[in-house]
């Protein structure tokens, strides 16, 4: 109470025009009527740059929530598009899968551990065997190829990412339609390595590299990337640098790529050993 006092004694003059001040700025609001609309003028300014900071404060705190909702959009939309691709109009044959009505179906995850710097990188999904997530599904983002699942536990999976020495995957040329191998030469995050495309074959720097279909792991047609530059190597083939679309350091949200018919077509491959 000592304390109060003497700070009081202390600040007196300041406290007692601050109070007149108040008071004086009360009277001359109440009795002016310009004087009022230049302080609602006043307040409305200081309201409105308070409830915009808070919006954008908000917005940023929503963005997880906001960011989940598009990633299940995406593979709801995903679905819908496969299915109606699926349908050939050309032969009137609709070739669905009689229980789904689809040929491929997309789990939506979130990637929550991954790495970039080592000869071989994997990334880990928040899902597992309790949304159907299984080993050999591929995996997926808006913009291209991510990687394939190589093992699960109830909640997670491990994804080998395209970013691994030992991922090798069949893709073409979206211009010419020629196919070859892609994988990664461990040098840049950002570009991959075609092989086995044709000597013959007219390569344009900007061409669109893209999935063939041959594997079961990923649908027809996804992007993974555009021809940067290419050389003549091991005689009659071309060597294609890819710049590859996703960046892997940025992945946060991907999809499980779900096969309908995976077993049956993984049968055929294994029996005339096409794997």
């Amino acid at each position: 109470m000592g304390n109060l006092l003497r700070l009081l004694l202390r600040y007196h003059g300041f406290i007692l025009f601050f109070l007149l001040e108040s008071v004086a700025f009360v009277l001359l609001s109440h009795n002016s009527y310009y004087q009022q609309t230049q302080l609602f003028g006043a307040v409305q300014v200081v309201q409105s740059a308070y409830y915009s900071a808070l919006d954008e404060v908000t917005a940023y705190v929503s963005l997880k929530e906001e960011n989940e909702v598009l990633s299940h959009e995406n593979a709801r939309l995903r679905n819908m598009l496969d299915h109606f691709q699926s349908v050939d109009t050309a032969h009137s044959v609709v070739r669905v899968n009689p229980r789904s009505g689809k040929l491929y179906s997309y789990i939506p995850a979130k990637v929550v551990n991954s790495t970039t710097n080592k000869q071989n990188n994997y990334l880990v999904l928040n899902v597992g065997e309790w949304q159907n997530v299984t080993p050999e599904m591929g995996v997926v983002t808006n913009n291209g190829v991510v990687g394939v699942v190589i093992s699960t536990s109830a909640r997670y999976a491990t994804v080998m990412s395209l970013l691994n020495r030992e991922f090798k995957i069949s893709a073409r040329l979206k211009r010419t339609g020629y196919l070859g191998t892609l994988e990664w030469d461990g040098i840049s995050y950002r570009e991959a390595v075609l092989t086995e495309v044709p000597q013959h074959v007219n390569i344009t720097v900007g061409d669109t590299v893209e999935t063939s279909g041959y594997s079961a792991m990923f649908p027809e047609g996804i992007l993974i990337g555009t021809v940067v530059s290419y050389e003549t190597k091991k005689g009659n083939f071309h060597e294609v640098r890819v710049r590859l679309e996703v960046d892997f350091k940025k992945l946060r949200h991907v999809n499980a790529v779900q096969f309908v018919n995976f077993a049956e077509q993984r049968e055929h491959e294994r029996k005339y050993d096409m794997r």
